[in-house]
């Protein structure tokens, strides 16, 4: 199930944000995987001890709002 690997989400990410770790500085390099890692296991917490505690309805809102705050963040980056 290599869609459930951080590695592999990793690398979706570097594809989306239009990088490519060959042409990364390597402190560029270290840091964003660092940050990328960094966000998911805050994400995983997250999910786990908070969205999981809620009705699925509400759960369901919740992700929704975040997917938008995320894409409204990289909108106002560009």
């Amino acid at each position: 199930m290599e869609q459930f690997k951080l590695e592999h989400q990793y690398q979706l990410y570097l594809k989306r944000v239009a990088l490519t770790e060959d042409k990364m500085h390597p402190d560029q390099r270290r840091e964003t995987r660092q940050a990328f890692m960094g966000a998911c296991g805050q994400m995983i917490f997250l999910l786990r001890d908070e969205l999981a505690a809620l009705d699925e309805n509400e759960a369901i809102k919740i992700l929704e709002q975040m997917k938008n705050e995320v894409g409204n963040f990289f909108i106002k980056q560009n």
